[in-house]
C-alpha cells in the first residue's frame, strides 16, 4: 500500500496542476470548524477566541471564535449513500434514520440533502428544512447494479451544491470505505472539498460483513437440500444457499483492498472522522457521536494576512495547554487568478 505522506504529496501536486486560472484571488474568510477535547475524549467548552492560537503556514492569525452559545452558524449537511445492490442489507438500515437527521444534525435552522451513488449518482432531495421531504426520500433508496459505487462523483456533486450555502458545510458519506468506478479523481475532489470549506465524515461498512446481520425474518427462506454436492442438512458443514459467501466476490474485495482508502484521505485532509459500523445500532450511534461533533466544536474565522496561491497549512492549539486534544482540518487552498 502506498505510504500515506507519498500519497497526499501526489494528491497535492495532482491538485496544483488541475487548479482552473480563472478562480479568482480576493481576501476571503476562512471557516475552520475546530473539536477541542480533554484526555478523556470529552468535549471542551467555555473557551474564548484569545484561548485558540491559530498558524497559517506557521505565521499566527488573528481568528473570531463562534460556539453554539454565540450562535454558530447553521449546518448545511449533504448525505451521500451508496446503493449498490451488495448494498441493498445496508440500506435497511439507512432507510430507519431518517428521523434522526433533522433533531440531531441540523436542527430547524439547518438543511440535509440526500443523494444516492452506484452506477449512477441519483439526487433523492436538495437540502430541505423540511423533515418529511427528507423522510420520504429515504424512504426510495433503492439498491443498483450489483458493485457500481460512484462516491467521488457523489461527493463532487455534493460539494457544488454545499458551497451555494451559507452555512457550516458538511459531507455525510455512508459507504464502503473506496470508490468504484468514479469518474472524478480524488486529488480534484480533495481541491473542491477545501476550496468549498466542506468537512467530510464518513459511516463506513464492509458490504460483505453487514450481509450476515440481517434478522432472519428479513432473509429469504431457508432451501431444503444439499448446499455443496454430498452435503446434506444434517451434516455439520451443511450451510443454506442464502448464507453462502461469495467466494470470487471475496477474492476481488482482497485485491480491491490494496487500493486508496479513499475515506480515509477525505476524512484527514478535511478534520472530519470516520464512524465504521456493522450493524443498525453502530449507524445509530454514528450518527449520535456526528451530532456531538457538530453541537460542541468552535468555528474559528479568520482572514489570512498573505493570500499566496497555493495549499496553506493549517494548525490549531490551545494557548498553555498542551494536554488538550485539538483536530481541525489540516489547511485549505487559495487558487491563483
Amino acid at each position: 500500500m502506498m505510504p500515506m505522506k507519498l500519497l497526499l504529496a501526489l494528491l497535492a501536486a495532482g491538485a496544483l496542476a488541475a487548479q482552473d486560472a480563472n478562480f479568482d484571488v480576493q481576501s476571503r474568510l476562512v471557516l475552520v470548524p475546530v473539536m477541542v477535547t480533554d484526555a478523556k475524549g470529552h468535549p471542551v467548552d467555555g473557551l474564548e477566541s484569545g484561548s485558540f492560537v491559530l498558524l497559517d503556514n506557521g505565521r499566527r492569525q488573528k481568528a473570531l471564535v463562534d460556539t453554539i452559545g454565540t450562535g454558530v452558524a447553521p449546518v448545511a449537511l449533504m448525505i451521500a449513500v451508496q446503493s449498490s445492490g451488495i448494498s441493498a442489507p445496508v440500506l435497511e438500515k439507512v432507510r430507519q434514520i431518517s428521523s434522526m437527521v433533522q433533531p440531531l444534525l441540523t436542527g430547524a435552522r439547518g438543511c440535509a440533502g440526500l443523494v444516492a451513488f452506484a452506477e449512477r449518482v441519483e439526487w433523492l432531495t436538495e437540502c430541505t428544512h423540511d423533515s418529511n421531504q427528507l423522510d420520504q426520500a429515504f424512504a426510495k433508496l433503492q439498491p443498483g447494479e450489483a458493485k457500481a459505487a460512484r462516491m467521488l462523483d457523489a461527493a463532487s456533486q455534493s460539494i457544488d451544491r454545499l458551497q451555494q450555502r451559507k452555512a457550516r458545510r458538511v459531507l455525510l458519506l455512508i459507504s464502503e470505505s473506496r470508490d468504484r468506478g468514479s469518474e472524478t479523481g480524488l486529488d480534484t475532489l480533495l481541491l473542491a472539498a477545501q476550496k468549498a470549506g466542506v468537512t467530510v465524515y464518513a459511516a463506513t461498512y464492509s458490504a460483505f460483513r453487514t450481509g450476515f446481520t440481517q434478522k432472519s425474518a428479513q432473509s429469504s427462506p431457508r432451501r431444503r437440500g444439499p448446499a455443496t454436492p454430498n452435503v446434506t442438512p444434517g451434516d455439520p458443514n451443511y450451510v443454506p444457499l442464502e448464507g453462502r459467501a461469495d467466494i470470487l466476490g471475496g477474492l476481488m474485495e482482497l485485491k480491491r483492498l490494496g487500493m486508496v482508502n479513499t475515506t480515509q484521505v477525505l476524512t484527514e485532509q478535511t478534520g472530519g472522522l470516520t464512524f465504521p459500523f456493522t450493524r443498525q445500532k453502530g449507524l445509530e450511534n454514528a450518527i449520535e457521536k456526528l451530532s456531538g461533533e457538530l453541537h460542541t466544536q468552535y468555528v474559528l474565522g479568520f482572514t489570512p494576512d498573505l493570500d499566496t496561491p497555493g495549499y496553506h497549512q493549517l494548525a490549531v492549539k490551545i494557548d498553555g495547554r498542551p494536554e488538550i486534544q485539538v483536530r481541525a482540518r489540516p489547511g485549505y487552498w487559495i487558487l491563483p487568478r
